[in-house]
């Protein structure tokens, strides 16, 4: 019994909630065909700031920077010291300046061995070559001043590319650095190779155009680019939404009421009695026709009726005239004659 009576006091709370929804809702019924519109554009708004968000950073994400890649030479192979390797992923038709950065020793051994060759080979992914280049570097004593000391290590800078475009994202890199007779003139004709304590092949962004512009800052050009990708989308989801909102607030259309003019009746004027006395004098006195030829015998005698007049006073009531008599006593006098 116990388990009975508690059952409709748990179902209480929902009932009345359920009842305070459909309360709820069949209050603002009316308003829903406003309310929609703008419940939509609210919820679009969210999206439309990551969207913007996400383009801003794609943006910043695809703005080309410069990029360092360093190289491990590989000795003793009987060829001049290479490396190979695969470049930072690059911005396709974004420019590049390329040189090649060694960090050689300070001895007089370096300084005997005179002009050696970088050649630099860049190929795609599919081993199709993009460009190839040689150039020729010498390592001279740098100027020291006289208050300070020597280095102990010497900067070599050998530029390849200049305003290169890449044309591929992926790119190899074959760097050959040294002479291939092994500089076998050089003391006793012992062949020996450039001594390298680090090297690196470098990529320097090239500003040029609207690129150059996003390079030099990226941040601001993201941040450009999520508030012009916002307005633009808001606008098309006003142009979407607006005509939405502007129907339902439109009145319903109703049609006209014909519209009559309204006419001033005048009353007729009255027929005074000497007027009515001439229009019967009028009616009373017969039309003579002309009298006609003797027809021949055989010829029939055609007696047309006389047209019919009517006369009307100024506003009063058409009057016809009776067929006159006369045409019957003419054709019997005729007769009577023959």
């Amino acid at each position: 019994m116990s388990d009975s009576k508690s059952t409709p006091l748990v179902q209480l709370p929902a009932r009345l909630l359920s009842s305070a929804l459909s309360a709820f809702f069949a209050f603002l019924r009316p308003y829903f065909p406003h309310i929609l519109p703008l419940v939509v554009c609210l919820s679009l708004v969210p999206l439309l700031l990551l969207l913007s968000a996400s383009a801003g950073w794609v943006v910043w994400r695809n703005a080309a920077v410069g990029w360092k890649a360093p190289l491990y030479l590989q000795y003793g192979d009987g060829v001049p010291p290479y490396a190979q390797m695969a470049l930072p992923p690059l911005v396709s038709q974004q420019r590049y300046d390329v040189f090649l950065h060694l960090q050689v020793p300070n001895l007089e051994g370096t300084y005997a061995l005179g002009n050696f060759m970088t050649t630099l080979t860049l190929s795609s992914r599919s081993n199709k070559t993009i460009a190839s280049i040689r150039r020729p570097t010498i390592v001279t004593p740098p100027r020291v001043p006289f208050y300070s000391r020597a280095p102990s290590v010497i900067d070599v800078k050998v530029p390849l590319l200049t305003e290169f475009t890449p044309g591929a994202r992926l790119v190899i890199a074959n760097v050959e650095v040294g002479r291939r007779d092994n500089w076998k003139a050089v003391g006793s004709g012992e062949g020996r190779e450039v001594s390298v304590i680090s090297a690196s092949l470098n990529g320097i962004v090239v500003h040029h155009g609207i690129r150059g512009l996003i390079t030099r800052l990226p941040l601001l050009s993201a941040l450009i680019s999520s508030i012009i990708f916002l307005v633009i989308t808001s606008l098309i989801v006003g142009v979407c939404v607006l005509p939405l909102m502007l129907r339902q607030a439109a009145p319903p259309y109703t049609e006209p009421e014909p519209h009559f003019a309204q006419v001033d009746i005048k009353p007729l004027p009255t027929i005074s009695s000497s007027s009515s006395e001439d229009s019967e004098d009028v009616e009373e006195k017969p039309l003579v026709p002309a009298r006609r030829s003797r027809p021949s015998s055989r010829t029939e005698i055609k007696i047309e009726d006389a047209p019919s007049t009517t006369l009307a006073s100024s506003g009063s009531q058409t009057v016809r005239r009776r067929r006159s008599t006369l045409a019957d006593s003419d054709l019997s006098s005729d007769s009577s004659e023959s």
